[in-house]
């Protein structure tokens, strides 16, 4: 009964699994809720074949994910083209679609990390509002239900429950299975037919959910309180399926009203300054759905009158006009982005999904088809259908003499529907490259133009002739940007709102007509070089990248710099840094990054606080944004690495042609950010009503990525917070339960000798003491210990796998031959940094930790509503022990002694202690005997313990 689609895509060196259950939060029963979710949560818990799913991807090198929603559940992983690695997937897809172990225990644990996951949702008052306002618009159906589910359905399901749901909707006869990627058809099939033909057909039928929404009849209301730093106001209408023949206009309507700059919410509120953002979606659901709207405001303004004014609009849009404008903008936009979207083989499976959950993948096609058909009559008849006043859900109830109902039609019968459909038009396919550092290194042809631009060209067929360019600007010096670097960090923005031949719209236009994406960022970022530095992206194709590259030229050589623009710009950052004073994780990080780097406020490395950076922002005036363009932005120190299909000649002569001759006003130097003395720390935050809370750790020392080390460390961070096997998420996610997401990062930067070390996680806030603890005697224990022989072995492989993976993204290649030029690298350095890794032993990890963190000074922070939800314990500070000391943690030392009392009397003499716990020793020994027993180790550790807690609370002062 299993549905297959197989998309071969010979251009890409990898393959993607995707399977889709149509089974989501809608097929969910009373006290249910959640339970899809939670579901998918518990299937990568393991096979009595697969014990650990999340181990064995990340062996064979695999990106993976699993998501769940309203219609379907779905689970896919990239992983690099191989037989070995799809007769993987497949087996371990189809082992797990049947014989996934439900446990009791492994429920116990993952239902807390699950209501994590529902606690970081918490902490976003917009969603909160989202899903109220789905509550209210729904009073049978479960679309009005939270597909992350009830609190107390998470908590307290019954594991015979689960095992009941998973055996009913796990079954081949439910689910649609994509192959795509570089695959030899044939071969594929019969992998399929070995693994999935070998499971049953189930005997149960599936019944058709039935409960159908009552037409709306009358305007409903829902008010949030909480803690929160913007404003949101918000409407809700009901719209056919996503099936329904309407429901292509329905889109594009939605396009017309939230499109920026051209939609009629985003010039009635955003332009006017009334509301600092505005959002629109038009659910696509296999049962009639809705359609939503979102704006944000700002404190200083009255969230209230834009509620009332958005209402106004939405439901005079029909009688106020829409233009053939309007609607062939939207259409363009739409089909531009479905066309980009299948030039991506390694997402076509999660894209398929939605269409797959409404019965039928061929809807997807159809869905563009329709676009194309949609007339302006048919966009205004569906705006006067369904967005009148009976069927909105807003912040208002208004009575009526007389009800306006909006009759929403039923799903159509999808088979009959699509019975003599066909397909469109087919994509070019790309040659078959498989790209490492020395296929890279073989193709790309590195060039200095005679304006001394740099260029590095990797010339290659790719699916739909696709382009990807990479432009880095650098400029300016130290002194020329020292108090600009907010007002320099506008630039960017304000090149996308138009030039001075476009406005904004128009420019918007005219990038989609040329079926491309351009995008400007960068300027005034801190760290990584980023001082002084402007980056701008084309993707495109070989018809239009020359056009595009004209028009990034133009973009970012004769901007408008409109002061109305400038006004919505600079209201959306205000909104969005206001938006971060109330949210665990900016102030937690903000707070981190201040403590290790404590440069005073006159220095351009001074990190301000967030009250701060938004009076920076206040402060910003148009004519200081417009000067430093004029005098710091230009093609002095340009680089551009550019991939795909493409006539090097033409790209060439237009980037000379364009760029060539324009000339930075100031001279340039980098900013060089040196590393900087700062004291260990514990930061304690606290957020009330924040449901999320967030711990982390930090170090920075002194280090460069080519020093001798940098591949040691590298790995061994790898081993404690990035691999679907790391210590981290073993322990907080794993084994506690504690943490939806915990990890650790290492970066070291290219030219100046900084580095730092980082982990976070975030849990509930009742659990922050033990999760920071966990983290804390992980990280004591890594940088004690080391790694072990077997995670040496496992990582290796693992990492090289990854690495390969990344290296079939175009993206990730362009990122790295930009930065190459910039700093004089080939892909020989990555190549070598694999060799170093692989050439890696057990004790190089160790001495390398060691060296580089066994005297560091770590920061810790605990942020989230730390005071409204106690916990049961209290924190315990990390150690200062000395470089390679056996462990820093006092709880431990009982259990240390009894390895090394090699007489067995219960006493460690000093003679039998290792050297590298001499100077515990003599902490330890309270009575001076030259011996320390078991009562003296617990005295220490006790007073380790209390001097934790002193530090922690001093910190939160």
């Amino acid at each position: 009964g299993l549905q297959v689609l197989l998309f071969p895509d010979q251009s890409k060196a990898t393959v993607t699994v995707s399977v889709t259950y149509r089974v989501g939060s809608r097929h969910e029963g009373r006290g249910e809720t959640g339970m899809a979710h939670l579901l998918e949560h518990m299937v990568f818990k393991g096979t009595p074949t697969y014990k650990n799913i999340w181990g064995a991807l990340e062996e064979h090198g695999a990106s993976f994910n699993g998501t769940t929603w309203v219609d379907r559940t779905n689970y896919f992983e990239t992983l690099p083209e191989s037989d070995a690695n799809l007769d993987f997937a497949l087996h371990m897809e189809a082992d797990r679609m049947v014989n996934s172990i439900i446990s009791v225990e492994e429920l116990a644990k993952e239902m807390t990390v699950v209501r994590n996951e529902f606690e970081m949702g918490e902490n976003n008052p917009v969603g909160v509002l989202s899903e109220r306002m789905l509550s209210a618009a729904y009073l049978w159906h479960n679309y009005g239900k939270s597909t992350i589910g009830n609190r107390s359905d998470i908590e307290r399901v019954p594991v015979e429950y689960l095992r009941r749901f998973y055996k009913k909707y796990y079954q081949p006869d439910n689910a649609t299975l994509v192959v795509a990627g570089k695959l030899d058809s044939d071969k594929t099939l019969g992998l399929i037919n070995k693994y999935f033909g070998a499971i049953p057909r189930p005997k149960r039928v599936l019944e058709k959910t039935y409960t159908e929404e009552p037409t709306q009849d009358g305007p409903r209301f829902v008010r949030l309180a909480r803690v929160g730093d913007v404003a949101a106001a918000g409407l809700v209408y009901h719209i056919p399926a996503g099936p329904h023949p309407d429901f292509a206009a329905v889109q594009i309507l939605q396009g017309v009203l939230t499109d920026q700059p051209s939609g009629r919410l985003y010039k009635a509120l955003v332009e006017t300054g009334k509301a600092a953002s505005v959002r629109g979606t038009a659910f696509s659901w296999a049962e009639p759905g809705v359609m939503q709207f979102m704006a944000q405001v700002r404190l200083d303004k009255d969230a209230r009158a834009v509620l009332d004014e958005m209402t106004t609009v939405v439901e005079r849009v029909a009688a106020a006009g829409i233009t053939e404008q309007d609607v062939e903008r939207i259409k363009v936009q739409r089909l531009k982005n479905i066309r980009l979207s299948l030039n991506n083989s390694g997402r076509i499976g999660v894209r398929l999904s939605e269409a797959i959950a409404k019965e039928d993948w061929r809807l997807f096609f159809l869905h563009r088809d329709r676009i194309k058909t949609v007339t302006v009559e048919d966009v205004r008849r569906v705006a006067r259908q369904y967005l009148v006043e009976s069927n909105r859900t807003a912040g208002l109830f208004v009575p009526q003499p007389e009800p306006t109902r909006a009759p929403i039609p039923r799903s159509p019968d999808v088979a009959e529907m699509l019975a003599s459909y066909r397909g469109g038009e087919a994509l070019s396919e790309g040659e078959a490259f498989v790209a490492t550092p020395k296929t890279i290194e073989e193709r790309v042809r590195r060039v200095d133009l005679p304006s001394g631009i740099k260029l590095a060209l990797l010339p290659k067929e790719t699916r739909g002739d696709t382009v990807n360019v990479s432009f880095s600007f650098r400029f300016g010096y130290e002194e020329a940007l020292k108090g600009n670097t907010t007002a320099i960090s506008f630039i960017p923005s304000m090149l996308m709102r138009g030039t001075t031949e476009r406005d904004y719209q128009q420019l918007r236009d005219e990038i989609d007509r040329l079926q491309s994406r351009i995008s400007v960022g960068g300027g005034g970022r801190r760290g990584g070089g980023g001082l002084g530095r402007a980056g701008a992206s084309i993707e495109s194709d070989r018809t239009n990248i020359v056009a595009a590259i004209e028009l990034l030229g133009e973009i970012i050589r004769q901007p408008a710099f409109d002061k109305d623009e400038f006004a919505t710009v600079k209201a959306q950052r205000l909104a969005r840094s206001e938006q971060r004073l109330s949210d665990p994780r900016a102030r937690g990080g903000n707070a981190m990054s201040r403590a290790l780097n404590p440069w005073p406020t006159d220095s351009i490395h001074y990190v301000p606080t967030l009250k701060e950076n938004i009076e920076r922002l206040r402060s910003v005036s148009l004519g200081q944004v417009k000067d430093l363009h004029a005098r710091l932005y230009g093609a002095s120190n340009l680089s551009i690495a550019i991939i795909g299909d493409f006539d090097e000649k033409q790209v060439t002569q237009a980037i000379e042609s364009v760029f060539g001759t324009w000339k930075s006003k100031t001279t340039f130097a980098r900013v060089v950010r040196p590393h900087r003395a700062y004291k260990k720390d514990s930061l304690t935050i606290n957020t009330p009503d924040k449901e999320m809370a967030t711990v982390g750790m930090s170090v920075a020392f002194e280090m460069r990525d080519d020093d001798p080390d940098f591949a040691a460390l590298t790995f061994g961070a790898y081993v404690l917070g990035r691999g679907g096997k790391s210590r981290l998420i073993n322990r907080l996610r794993h084994q506690g339960g504690l943490s939806y997401g915990a990890g650790a990062s290492f970066r070291a930067d290219s030219q100046d000798r900084r580095a730092t070390v980082s982990a976070t996680a975030i849990c509930a806030p009742q659990n922050a003491v033990k999760a920071q603890d966990a983290m804390r005697e992980e990280i004591v224990k890594w940088v004690a210990d080391g790694i072990t022989d077997k995670e040496l072995k496992e990582g290796k492989s693992a990492y090289a796998l990854r690495f390969a993976n990344s290296l079939a993204n175009d993206r990730f290649v362009l990122g790295r031959l930009a930065r190459g030029l910039e700093i004089d690298r080939t892909f020989e350095y990555q190549a070598d940094l694999l060799r170093r890794i692989e050439a890696l032993s057990v004790s190089d990890v160790r001495t390398a930790l060691a060296n580089h963190l066994g005297r560091a000074q770590w920061v810790e922070m605990k942020a989230g509503d730390l005071e409204g939800k106690k916990s049961a314990s209290d924190s315990v500070a990390l150690s200062d022990a000395p470089a390679g000391s056996e462990s820093a943690s006092a709880n431990q030392l009982p259990e240390r002694m009894r390895q090394f009392d090699a007489n067995g009397d219960g006493k460690l003499q000093k003679s039998e202690a290792p050297e590298r716990m001499q100077r515990f020793f003599d902490r330890m020994d309270a009575n001076g005997d030259g011996a320390v027993d078991a009562k003296e180790a617990s005295m220490m550790r006790g007073r380790r313990r209390e001097g934790g807690r002193r530090e922690g609370r001093g910190g939160g002062r």
